[in-house]
């Protein structure tokens, strides 16, 4: 059993405990591996929720450590990251891809660049705004994303409709694409648990499109211990709400 998509406190909307505690949790329930991803942090601080810049260094070292230290179980290191066309013209994600330690960039994307002069983000849209159109921004970052060939797995791709209402066949065309383009490209979606246990972003028509034999991973998207540990006991029963 793999334990995919786990946080750490740096994020500032996780536990605060040690990396280690959900290493020693995670080998007590058995698992052979555990895979960090943290929230990237971006040059200047651009966005909240998310480890510092600053801190992008210690994050590596301290589960490297943890790597040498834990010979009970595989430990891994990688970042879940949205794409912004702005800061892959800056060189940042082949500086990135450059860290000889980092495992994973796994793509989750929760905004996108709307626009780059004036450089915008979709988090500036009014709530009618986002309901109506978010999920066309993020569904064409995540195609962008997956045709640079940085990214190694797509998380939680469905939650993009998270603010949308009602299913139509334009939300399914982006689906359909999203799903293509990750299958050509040779790379996992997620099946995140997290989105039908806290019903966030869990859009059940979405997994209805995904063809049999599909690529998967399977994330429990942990920002707490006890939450790595329900969601690995309940894992079962939250992946039969995928269908």
């Amino acid at each position: 059993m793999k334990i995919f998509h786990v946080h750490t406190f740096r994020c500032r909307h996780a536990e605060e405990v040690p990396d280690e505690a959900y290493v020693k949790a995670a080998a007590a329930l058995g698992a052979s591996d555990i895979w960090f991803t943290d929230h990237a942090p971006f040059p200047g601080d651009p966005f909240g929720s998310r480890m510092r810049y600053s801190e992008l260094e210690e994050y590596i070292s301290t589960i490297s450590a943890l790597k040498k230290q834990h010979t009970d179980i595989n430990v891994h290191i990688g970042l879940e990251a949205e794409y912004f066309p702005g800061f892959d013209k800056a060189g940042y994600y082949e500086q990135l891809r450059s860290i000889p330690e980092l495992e994973l960039l796994l793509l989750g994307q929760h905004m996108a660049e709307i626009s780059s002069e004036p450089l915008d983000y979709s988090f500036s849209l009014s709530g009618e705004e986002l309901e109506r159109e978010e999920y066309r921004y993020l569904g064409n970052a995540i195609l962008q994303a997956i045709d640079t060939g940085y990214f190694g797995a797509v998380a939680h791709p469905d939650r993009i409709f998270r603010r949308s209402v009602g299913w139509d066949e334009d939300k399914a065309g982006i689906s359909r694409r999203i799903i293509k383009a990750a299958a050509d490209a040779g790379i996992p979606i997620e099946r995140n648990l997290s989105s039908p246990d806290t019903n966030y972003g869990f859009t059940p028509e979405f997994w209805k499109l995904v063809p049999a034999g599909a690529e998967l991973i399977t994330g429990l998207d942990a920002h707490c211990v006890s939450d790595m540990v329900s969601r690995t006991e309940r894992q079962e029963e939250l992946l039969a709400l995928f269908g």
